[in-house]
């Protein structure tokens, strides 16, 4: 008698015969085909766009920061940008949510406004959109474009 719980096929169904039949041993094979030369390789696998600092507020895009001042605020939103927010070890899954955490002596408890924490680096993002162009998209863009798409 078998031991299998159910009888129909597919169940605990390792490919393998049940009698004598052992699952081969060593690496399973790698599942990933090889990348053809050329090829592209995804948006951000290049790096590609320059460095920029994006506000964690509004989201407001900064190139050549340079050294950021304890002062110093968003020139759209007017947020402080010397804030755990915008800092690059901020992480809310951590403790006191900064990945540099031991080296803090004391928790930040507001993280979105201005403080004088020394471990504070800002947080550097790819600007993805530099070379496409600075248009403003409207919604008609994407309902032209989504009409454009099925020739109405």
């Amino acid at each position: 008698m078998s031991d299998r719980k159910y009888k129909h096929n597919g169940y605990q169904d390792s490919g393998y015969k049940e009698s004598g039949g052992n699952r081969p041993q060593g690496p399973r094979p790698d599942m990933r085909p090889e990348r053809m030369e050329g090829a592209p390789r995804g948006r951000s696998a290049g790096g590609f766009g320059p460095e920029a600092f994006k506000c964690n507020q509004c989201g407001q895009l900064r190139h050549g920061l340079g050294e950021l001042t304890h002062e110093e605020a968003c020139a759209k939103c007017a947020a402080d940008l010397h804030t755990c927010g915008n800092c690059r070890f901020f992480d809310t899954t951590t403790s006191w949510e900064c990945r540099e955490s031991e080296n803090i002596p004391a928790r930040v408890p507001a993280k979105h406004v201005r403080n004088d924490c020394a471990m504070f680096t800002p947080k550097i993002v790819r600007d993805l959109a530099a070379d496409k162009g600075r248009q403003t998209q409207t919604p008609d863009h994407a309902r032209k474009a989504f009409d454009a798409l099925f020739k109405k």
